[in-house]
């Protein structure tokens, strides 16, 4: 049994020997180095935190045992959610909201939009800009191919990574998707099913029996929306063009840059499910590992001493479609920079839904799904919850 008692100061207890620093340790060690005065408040302002995090600066609680005398002592948490050791209870809130979306026996496609180079680099100085613009203009572009091939009301869940494996910009966004609805505008009488699912037109190719939608198409309408959102932002004065991006002030030199932009093949990915036994709470389980915390976790990182970090990254194709993992080594200043470039404004949503999962149609929208189960004598029950801590793979980052 033991008693608790809140104090503001409590001694530091000696960290665990290990043969390698854990994440937290590397970004406290590393801030001095990868902060100078041309660092923004809110990256200095999160480093600050993670340095505290857990110290006896931040107060917290003793414990003592009634039998044995021992006492311990646990320290507050910072609560900010780029911190490695913070938010687990965002996590779990997430992976069991989006967990009771999933309905048994229903296709669902991770289909990834990605921005081209330039314009992750670009959206490192226009954070809240350009993840409105990556986001809407994949829904946009996906509801829309979805209404017209399909005919069902679709539904999605997007979370934004900004980060590619050797964690540097790569702004891409994940959204879960029903591979069947609700079909629009039916009406009770008609012969024509209430209930769509996704099926390919005669001769399109497909993944081993899966498909949503074209992906041909689906990549010119979400190259298309980008760039007509991109020029909307210019006009409206709201991309801030400093830098390497400067010249890009000048009108000439813009529309070269957008031609540039038009021509280029964007990507827009279609993921089916690995095999038929996979289910689409291991995606959600994979979107939860990365919602806070930032790009990486510990079990990449297989050494780290205060100098140099080096962890694991994928790269290339092997046969069989698997990327292989090599390890890239960084100065752990240079680790921190590159931890630091997917810090987030405080206003920027990581996680949206849209259509029949938006919060405003949610409730109704699930309830037409389960009443049409039902009706075609289906298991309308929600998914088991999983959970969300155990390892997942990387898929797609």
């Amino acid at each position: 049994m033991v008693t608790s008692e809140a104090t503001a100061d409590v001694s530091t207890a000696p960290r665990e020997q290990r043969d390698k620093l854990s994440l937290t340790e590397i970004l406290r060690q590393g801030a001095a180095g990868a902060v100078d005065d041309s660092t923004c408040p809110q990256v200095q302002s999160v480093l600050a935190k993670i340095s505290l995090c857990r110290t006896h600066v931040m107060g917290g609680r003793k414990f003592q045992c009634r039998d044995c005398d021992e006492v311990t002592s646990l320290y507050n948490s910072c609560g900010d959610r780029h911190c490695p050791t913070c938010s687990g209870g965002k996590r779990v809130d997430f992976n069991d909201k989006a967990t009771k979306l999933i309905l048994p026996g229903v296709t669902y496609y991770q289909v990834v939009f990605t921005l081209p180079s330039e314009l992750s680099e670009l959206a490192l100085a226009n954070r809240e800009s350009m993840s409105d613009l990556l986001v809407s203009s994949a829904w946009k572009s996906l509801s829309t191919q979805i209404k017209t091939e399909q005919g069902y009301d679709p539904a999605a869940m997007s979370v934004l990574h900004t980060w590619n494996q050797k964690l540097e910009a790569h702004w891409h966004v994940h959204l879960l998707v029903p591979g069947e609805g609700p079909c629009l505008n039916h009406r009770k009488g008609l012969s024509r099913p209430a209930w769509k699912q996704a099926t390919p037109p005669p001769g399109a190719k497909n993944s081993r029996g899966f498909y949503l939608v074209n992906t041909d198409r689906l990549r010119d309408a979400y190259r298309g929306q980008a760039i007509a959102k991109l020029r909307r932002l210019r006009r409206a004065g709201k991309l801030k063009l400093g830098g390497k991006f400067e010249h890009l002030q000048e009108d000439d030199h813009w529309e070269t840059f957008v031609q540039k932009l038009e021509s280029k093949n964007w990507v827009a990915f279609i993921q089916p499910p690995p095999a038929t036994t996979s289910s689409a709470t291991q995606v959600v389980n994979y979107l939860t590992r990365y919602l806070t915390g930032g790009p990486i976790s510990d079990h990449r990182i297989t050494s780290a001493n205060g100098k140099e970090v080096t962890f694991l990254a994928r790269e290339g194709v092997k046969s069989g479609g698997d990327r292989q993992q090599v390890p890239v080594t960084l100065r752990t200043s240079d680790f921190v920079r590159r931890w630091c470039l997917h810090i987030q404004p405080d206003q920027l949503t990581k996680t949206r839904y849209f259509g029949g999962w938006s919060n405003n149609r949610q409730a109704t929208y699930l309830a037409r799904c389960q009443e049409l189960f039902q009706s075609l004598g289906r298991d309308a029950s929600p998914a088991e919850e999983s959970r969300c801590e155990e390892e997942q793979p990387d898929l797609l980052c």
